[in-house]
């Protein structure tokens, strides 16, 4: 039954993979130092392992990642994360994944298959730089399917570095080519959205601003929109990046609620090139810090 369950959450995680788009484009290794059956004996220290590919659907992502205790006890595991943004900087995390586990001379946690199930939750704060610090708490336990469960649980700090991969996608779009000398090309309409500083969600002045470019959109049956993130330029390249992305997003979804369809919408990061204002490093430009919407 346990072989089947892992065949089945691998079969899954294959076509998560095959089905997600990268949005963050870093690959991650996470690094966990935390007590061992910490509400017992909590005589164990517990050391983790993880790698955490950029393949996202939403706020999920996949997972590996091995334990080992200082008590001899291993674990190999695979599954599921969840990092859900409270603020630009703040997150709450959870993961949920399976695996073996083998006791070595630490806690018996079954005595048949030696499959388990491990969750867990908490918060992490992520840097300019990309590098995540975090607390969680972990529960292994094989769910009833033997007949002993006691479980067992694991309070650790977390630290996530960025191992390699850009930030965020980057694409830069070609110009367009010269227009038959009779021909005259329509303007192409420009809006601009503005944001708090390190924010990325929409003010009640940004929803009306982009409702108006839905509306334009729909009214002159316009079929591409492009929507391109900035940031002022304060703090490091790669979290401008992310940041400079992560308001393209909302300003797409905001205009997906107001009726364009994504399929029309093209999104970009600029991260902190492209200033509208040309200013020094680490200046807090509030017109740089902004999404332009363009009507083609």
């Amino acid at each position: 039954m346990f072989r089947g369950l892992m065949l089945a959450a691998g079969a899954a995680v294959l076509s998560f993979a095959t089905a997600a788009h990268a949005e963050d484009d870093l690959w991650r290794s996470q690094l966990e130092a935390g007590s061992f059956d910490v509400f017992h004996k909590a005589n164990s220290a517990s050391f983790d392992l993880q790698l955490r590919p950029p393949w996202r659907l939403w706020d999920f992502g996949v997972f590996i990642g091995g334990m080992g205790t200082t008590k001899g006890a291993l674990m190999g595991y695979g599954g599921f994360t969840l990092d859900v943004p409270v603020t630009d900087n703040f997150f709450i995390v959870a993961d949920a994944s399976v695996g073996y586990y083998s006791r070595g001379d630490d806690k018996v946690l079954a005595f048949g298959d030696p499959a388990e199930f491990r969750l867990g939750g908490g918060v992490a704060y992520e840097f300019d730089n990309g590098w995540r610090l975090g607390a969680v708490l972990h529960h292994i336990s094989n769910n009833g399917q033997d007949k002993k469960n006691p479980g067992v649980e694991i309070a650790a700090i977390t630290l996530s570095v960025p191992l390699f991969g850009k930030p965020q996608p980057v694409a830069e779009v070609a110009p367009p080519m010269a227009p038959p000398p009779v021909a005259v090309a329509p303007a192409a309409k420009n809006y601009l959205v503005f944001f708090n500083f390190n924010k990325s969600d929409l003010t009640g002045d940004a929803r009306a601003i982009i409702k108006s470019a839905a509306g334009e959109a729909a009214k002159e049956n316009t079929t591409k929109l492009t929507v391109t993130g900035h940031t002022d330029t304060v703090g490091s390249d790669a979290y401008n990046m992310r940041l400079s992305m992560r308001r393209a997003v909302s300003v797409e979804k905001e205009l997906v609620v107001d009726g364009v369809p994504e399929g029309e919408i093209a999104i970009f990061a600029k991260g902190k090139r492209e200033l509208l204002v040309p200013t020094a490093d680490g200046v807090k430009e509030p017109q740089n810090r902004r999404v332009q919407i363009v009507l083609e």
